[in-house]
């Protein structure tokens, strides 16, 4: 990814369309892993596993996604109980 198009993907949320893909970003504050599933990877349950950035923020950058794709994310939140 150049530096131009990696300058603009790290300001945005959600699905962030470049010339090489689609970069998604979440905030998940309270997340332990996340997830991004959607048509570009069959709907699967733990299709691209998202990188924590820090400050609750998640990213993942998919090669296969194009504009058009539709997807979720899966947020998983671990118990922290300590009985």
């Amino acid at each position: 990814m150049s530096s131009v198009i990696a300058r603009e993907v790290s300001k945005g949320m959600g699905a962030l369309p470049h010339e090489g893909g689609v970069a998604f970003r979440v905030w998940a504050p309270h997340a332990s892993v996340v997830y991004v599933t959607g048509t570009f990877n069959e709907w699967a349950p733990e299709g691209h596993i998202m990188v924590n950035e820090g400050a609750g923020y998640w990213y993942a950058d998919i090669a296969t996604a194009k504009i058009g794709d539709e997807y979720r994310y899966s947020v998983l939140i671990l118990s922290q109980n300590k009985d």
